[in-house]
């Protein structure tokens, strides 16, 4: 099984195909996550990581190709975006 941050289970090696832009916030606080689910999971696979009184809603966004594959991520896999994505 994959050790990779917000691995949700999956046992398949190959990488995800669309990453989509979830945002988490809780009061003013706002972080953005990505999202290598189906869409209508994207934020409660999210949400499943966030400490109590943290919610999530997924943007609509999603990573362009260059950026997903920078990011290596694991199909079913949720990871926390740094302040800067580029």
């Amino acid at each position: 099984m994959s050790t990779e941050p917000g691995d949700l289970g999956a046992m398949s090696d190959a990488f995800a195909g669309t990453i989509y832009v979830v945002v988490a916030f809780n009061g003013e606080r706002s972080e953005f996550w990505a999202a290598a689910t189906p869409r209508a999971r994207a934020a409660a696979s999210v949400r499943q990581l966030l400490p109590p009184g943290w919610t999530a809603k997924c943007t609509g966004w999603s990573l362009s190709p260059k950026k997903t594959a920078g990011l290596r991520m694991r199909a079913n896999s949720v990871r926390k975006l740094p302040n800067t994505v580029g």
